[in-house]
């Protein structure tokens, strides 16, 4: 029992770590597009990515360079659902599941607040 929950809280650790690298990976692949310069990192708060642009960028560039992983991620999320729950029935999952189940897909492609910030003030 005891492994079995250690098992399970790892996935979940791993598909937080994965679904956050993945959302790092779609701004990196859409700033790369317009950005002078991208660089993609780890720190102790998590990966990151960095984007300099020219003063003569355009603003809808950094605007979707900062909301790439939702324009990405999330029809593809919707797809998988509505494609799983064709054939199946919804999942009977206590709150703890559901929240396993969840929050991966959440971080996947959701903005942050950063991100927001980020497309906010892309003009500036």
């Amino acid at each position: 029992m005891f492994h079995e929950t250690v098992l399970i809280f790892g996935v979940y650790l791993l598909a937080c770590g994965v679904a956050w690298i993945l959302h790092e990976s779609a701004h990196y692949a859409v700033h790369r597009l317009y950005a002078e310069s991208v660089s993609f990192g780890v720190n102790r708060r998590g990966p990151y990515v960095d984007a300099v642009y020219a003063p003569s960028a355009p603003t809808v560039a950094i605007r979707l360079g900062s909301i790439a992983p939702t324009l990405v991620y999330t029809p593809i999320v919707v797809f998988g659902i509505v494609a799983y729950l064709s054939s199946n029935p919804v999942p009977q999952l206590d709150p703890v599941g559901w929240s396993l189940v969840v929050v991966p897909l959440v971080i996947l492609t959701f903005p942050s607040g950063s991100d927001i910030q980020a497309c906010l003030n892309a003009s500036e």
